[in-house]
């Protein structure tokens, strides 16, 4: 009897988890983040992530620095993908998929110093970054959250520079992901059984 209660409790423990994971949403913290084409990336910044039910109340969260980001790429491996045959095996239809995730920016304070050496591209760069920030960060951001974005990008004549200082939170939703997975899974799934039609009719006829 001790047994099948401890069971039932394990399970609805389970399921509550599960639950709770899907209904929550990920935020992702980056603090700090100072990006210099003449120096490493700074080693101060900070990432945190965290699952929050409802987006309100925080049930889970973790926090990343230089070392321990270090340390996942070196036991994951991640530092040997090979970029040319994840481009290859990466689709149109996988990106347009992965776009439906709709992340959202609740905050950002960006500064931005760029420079191209010819100081009349370095004149025309300028706009047209502020102009693809200011055409993207309506799709990305809610009404709400207007008040916490700000950006500022500068020019630097002649040299080729860029300087990039960065603190954001962006949110995204389990069920979003999980569903863009699928849906991506699903599809390389149906193409692979076609294919392999396609090779059956090729060696019987």
């Amino acid at each position: 009897m001790v047994l099948v209660l401890l069971f039932c409790a394990i399970i609805i423990v389970i399921m509550l988890l599960v639950i709770f994971t899907l209904i929550s949403t990920v935020k992702i913290k980056i603090n700090n983040l100072k990006i210099e084409n003449q120096k490493k990336i700074n080693s101060k910044y900070e990432i945190s992530i965290s699952l929050n039910l409802m987006n309100k109340l925080k049930w889970i969260s973790i926090k990343l620095n230089k070392q321990k980001i270090r340390k996942i790429f070196t036991k994951m491996h991640l530092e040997k993908i090979d970029i040319k045959k994840l481009e290859k095996d990466l689709k149109f239809s996988d990106i347009q998929e992965l776009l439906k995730i709709r992340p959202k920016i609740s905050m950002l304070n960006l500064q931005l110093k760029v420079g191209i050496q010819d100081v009349v591209a370095t004149t025309f760069a300028i706009p047209i970054i502020c102009t693809v920030i200011s055409v993207i960060l309506p799709y990305v951001t809610e009404r709400k959250n207007f008040k916490n974005i700000k950006y500022k990008i500068e020019p630097i004549y002649n040299q080729y520079a860029y300087h990039l200082k960065l603190d954001t939170e962006i949110e995204v939703k389990i069920i979003n992901v999980l569903n863009s997975l699928y849906k991506i899974y699903k599809s390389r799934k149906n193409m692979y059984k076609l294919s392999r039609i396609g090779t059956y009719y090729q060696y019987k006829y």
